[in-house]
């Protein structure tokens, strides 16, 4: 006998891990976090919060592909945003 599973996606992502995710329109969201489903209006939405700690609902209509990312930040993340920081200190203080 064919087992059937119930689950709509398969477990295609892991919460609490890091992707890229496009929708298509063409948009794509680079390093967010899946943070699970919500329903809306019965239908589940794919939830997930960027690195600016902003939400973000995505229709799995509209979902044509994922790529994982490292787990966010990386330490090049870091050291870019602390270069650009100083830079701005500098320009700031001539």
């Amino acid at each position: 006998m064919r087992n059937l599973n119930s689950s709509y996606d398969d477990g295609l992502l892991t919460e609490e891990e890091c992707y890229t995710i496009g929708t298509n329109d063409g948009k794509e969201f680079r390093r967010v976090v899946y943070k699970g489903t919500k329903l809306l209006n019965g239908k589940p939405m794919m939830v997930f919060k960027t690195e600016e700690n902003q939400p973000l609902t995505v229709n799995p209509s509209f979902h044509t592909f994922t790529i994982r990312e490292q787990p966010l930040p990386q330490p090049e993340d870091l050291e870019s945003r602390v270069d650009v920081y100083i830079q701005n200190q500098i320009k700031g203080e001539q």
